[in-house]
């Protein structure tokens, strides 16, 4: 019999107080070796935070729209090659923080999104953090802030058209403030519909079915999400109830527009982000605007519903529009959770200071 064969097997070591004591001071110093400023990639970001977080976020960083610290800088665009550099920036001042997102999208290789987040109280940065999930449930968010904020109590029913890589944060945004039991779907692709109503099924627990068309997804819909990259309308007036609230969330260009221009002027509310990006951006509103049968003080900030100093929701028939453009604002309050949620979690790789 060999040597290895005669040797004694190892003993088990029992896990005393003191041992734990040792492992818990040892999960302690891995996390205290994480330190500002940070790098977060994609599954920290999934694994951080989720929608419910999102629209939590923005509902505080909302509530501070009026002081003169809060900024935000509408987004500025350069053509490069096949696709555009995106740059946006703003400060929350009460929470002394500010930074910027930077992405490149349209491209052969897909999209490029990341967030620089810093501290005002000495301008050093704290954390850089890839975004393209940020981005996906800080969009869904606003639209679920929205429809907090607007959308009759009962609100039951959603309909969505479209489909692509925001769609279902829009969803689950909505689900997540109001008690949908059912949702129907349209997109021009069958196989996308179909596999996005089993995905919401899967996912969410929600009932969801596939429907052969845009207007049998909002007709019966107590809540209506638009999240397409459309040049023309692909929602029209005369296909929704009364009573219903609109999430127009997929176009922010002035290029493009998701609804017809008696949707809008059907809305005894409408809303965006921030009207200054609207002015942009909202080729919904600009139309309008610019032929005289709106003016820019019809549109109100999400800020202002939350904070109280515009008024929402006047009765059950009305028609509520929320006009989802994205600001920079959005992106680094959210950052800035996701950010503390690492710290405290030791999440992240530590960046040259």
């Amino acid at each position: 019999m060999s040597k290895a064969a005669r040797k004694p097997k190892a003993k088990a070591k029992k896990t005393t107080p003191a041992r734990a004591k040792t492992k818990a001071r040892s999960a302690a110093g891995a996390k205290a070796n994480i330190k500002a400023p940070i790098y977060l990639s994609e599954d920290d970001v999934r694994n951080l935070v989720t929608v419910k977080d999102a629209i939590a976020i923005l509902e505080d960083l909302f509530a501070t729209w009026s002081d003169p610290s809060t900024v935000n800088l509408p987004r500025q665009r350069a053509r490069i090659g096949n696709g555009s550099f995106n740059l946006m920036g703003a400060a929350w001042g009460p929470k002394q923080l500010f930074g910027l997102k930077a992405y490149y999208g349209g491209g052969s290789s897909g999209g490029r999104y990341h967030v620089l987040l810093y501290s005002a109280r000495d301008g050093k940065l704290q954390a850089m953090i890839e975004a393209d999930n940020l981005g996906q449930m800080r969009t869904g968010a606003a639209s679920g802030l929205a429809t907090k904020l607007l959308a009759n109590p009962e609100a039951r029913t959603l309909g969505v058209i479209g489909t692509g890589r925001q769609a279902f944060m829009q969803v689950a945004a909505v689900c997540a403030t109001r008690p949908i039991g059912s949702v129907s779907v349209f997109s021009p692709t069958a196989e996308h519909r179909e596999m996005f109503a089993r995905r919401i099924k899967r996912e969410l627990g929600i009932s969801a079915q596939a429907v052969a068309s845009a207007e049998a997804a909002v007709s019966d819909a107590d809540v209506v999400i638009t999240i397409t990259k459309s040049a023309a309308p692909v929602l029209r007036a005369n296909w929704l109830k009364s009573g219903v609230h609109v999430n127009v969330a997929g176009a922010n260009a002035a290029v493009r527009r998701e609804v017809d221009a008696e949707t809008v002027l059907r809305a005894t509310v409408r809303a965006t982000d921030q009207v200054a990006q609207a002015q942009l951006e909202a080729g919904e509103y600009r139309d309008l605007v610019a032929t005289g049968r709106l003016q820019w003080h019809d549109v109100i900030e999400l800020g202002d519903l939350v904070t109280g100093k515009a008024a929402g929701r006047r009765g059950p028939a009305d028609i509520t529009l929320f006009k989802s453009l994205g600001i920079a604002l959005e992106d680094v309050a959210f950052a800035d959770l996701i950010f503390r949620r690492a710290i405290e979690r030791g999440t992240g790789k530590s960046m040259p200071q």
